[in-house]
């Protein structure tokens, strides 16, 4: 499949999610909006889509679709013949900074153990199907996805989820899930197959400030609420990709620490073990408009991750030469759109409070970042 088509793939796939309306009872998810700023620089087009499908087979058991593609870019900051950590490289070279055509299908099962208006919990399973074509030249002597991969995972674990829009302006509830998944040499389909297997616990808890007005018609004019989140993941194996290596698993997954932790190193902590946790008070205000969910939100924020032995111990034998922790705090201000994009800016400052890889990756260790928002941060 070229890169032309698999482009195509995911613009069709971006533009055709706002108009699938889902049958009754089949409940259609839009988990997120693929963005490249490379093809002009400093402008994230949309390149690619993340959609789901839950089709019921029962009052408390479904089947889970899930259909994702991109034309994204992506970063292996080590060195091809050392595999030390580099810096960022300014433009796209094609080797350590290259343009990523992605695609992603998967089906699975959910059995619901609870299931009612103000909650839910239940097991799933899925088999999990990837696609990637990376940078052609970089060797994969480190890792075995670093020019292209083709595998096969499975996935099993269990999930509770009460958080819901109480208000247009605000979220409450809980959500938490635990998963494991493992993807064996034998399912991979290329010459450097990939081996591994990880465990994932991911929970989220949006905390309410002040009285709820408890309805969608009639919200708080300031309605200001607490969000926590924290993740762990943990990856064993011959082969792990540098994809799992740098991202969460679990349900939907995320990116990895250096792209949770606001102003960090995009696409770079190459870790096994790794950890993320996340406070941020958002003070919302009133709709603009009566039919259309459009509010502006203000947070503020502290960030903060650790990871556990570099793959591959580039800085020595020594755990403590590969192992960090670094945090970052800061504030911004989004419009929030249909509680999707939210469009806005932030700023803040990093803290690299015990990180070797601080003086690879950044002229400053510790500093000044701002950046554009168009989506919440999680």
């Amino acid at each position: 499949m070229s890169k032309r088509t698999l482009f195509a793939l995911s613009l069709l796939l971006f533009y055709g999610s706002m108009y699938v309306s889902a049958s009754p009872g089949i409940s259609f998810s839009l988990n997120s909006i693929k963005t490249n700023s490379d093809i002009i620089a400093g402008l994230p087009l949309p390149a690619g889509a993340d959609l789901a499908l839950e089709i019921p087979l029962g009052s408390m058991t479904s089947l889970t679709l899930r259909g994702a593609a991109g034309y994204e870019s992506r970063m292996i900051l080590r060195d091809t013949t050392t595999s030390v950590p580099i810096a960022e490289p300014a433009t796209i070279d094609g080797t350590n900074r290259f343009y990523w055509t992605n695609a992603l299908a998967e089906i699975g099962l959910r059995q619901y153990l609870i299931r009612d208006d103000d909650a839910a919990a239940w097991l799933f399973g899925l088999v999990r199907g990837r696609y990637e074509s990376n940078a052609t030249s970089f060797p994969t002597t480190l890792f075995t996805d670093a020019q292209n991969i083709e595998s096969v995972s499975g996935t099993a674990g269990i999930a509770f989820d009460s958080s819901r829009w109480r208000e247009i302006n605000r979220k409450t509830g809980t959500y938490a899930e635990l998963s494991v998944e493992y993807s064996p040499q034998f399912a991979s389909f290329t010459s450097t197959p990939t081996n591994y297997g990880r465990a994932n616990l991911t929970a989220e808890a949006f905390i309410p400030l002040s009285a709820e007005c408890n309805t969608l018609r009639n919200p708080s004019l300031i309605a200001p609420y607490l969000v926590l989140y924290g993740a762990g993941d943990y990856a064993a194996g011959s082969a792990i990709p540098q994809e799992v290596l740098t991202s969460f698993g679990g349900l939907v997954g995320t990116e990895g620490i250096g792209d949770m932790v606001r102003g960090a190193q995009s696409w770079g902590y190459e870790s096994p073990a790794k950890a993320y946790a996340s406070a941020e008070l958002r003070v919302a205000g009133p709709s603009l408009f009566k039919n259309l969910v459009v509010y502006p939100v203000g947070y503020i924020f502290a960030d903060a991750a650790g990871y556990a032995g570099l793959y591959g111990s580039p800085n020595g034998s020594s755990l403590a030469d590969n192992s960090g922790v670094f945090a970052s705090t800061g504030a911004g201000v989004s419009l929030s759109v249909l509680n999707f994009l939210w469009l806005g800016a932030y700023a803040g400052w990093r803290w690299p409070i015990h990180d070797p890889l601080a003086p690879i990756y950044y002229s400053s260790p510790q500093g000044f970042f701002w950046n554009f928002t168009f989506v919440a941060h999680y």
